[in-house]
């Protein structure tokens, strides 16, 4: 997905993760390949993934996982929910990317637990 010069890369992050999500989903693992099998976000045999499993896909720096804004605003967009729950405990892959689209149209407040602005 090309990336307009003008947005973040908090911002970039998140669409890539939810465009990871768009293009298949799925629910109590990080990723999955074309049988089912669990798979490490960034295999490439990965072919669905969940919310966090695509943050990290989407190349969220490991080191920054408990406090990237990216993770921070999407915990924002889903009132503080553990990702991963929010994940695991929806129906549809409509809610997800729903959620990820509250994340990044969130550019102009406090992001998650840190209080840190965008």
């Amino acid at each position: 997905m090309p990336v307009n010069a003008d947005i973040d890369e908090t911002t970039a992050i998140l669409m890539r993760a939810r465009s990871f999500i768009e293009s298949g989903w799925c629910r109590f693992t990080n990723a999955v390949d074309e049988a089912g099998n669990a798979v490490l976000p960034t295999s490439e045999r990965a072919v669905a993934w969940c919310a966090w499993g695509a943050l990290i896909a989407a190349k969220v720096p490991r080191l920054d996982y408990g406090a990237h804004p990216a993770i921070c605003r999407l915990e924002d967009a889903l009132d503080d929910y553990d990702i991963t729950h929010f994940n695991d405990i929806q129906e549809t892959v409509e809610t997800v990317l729903a959620a990820f689209d509250r994340a990044i149209a969130c550019t102009d407040r406090p992001i998650g637990r840190t209080g840190r602005w965008e």
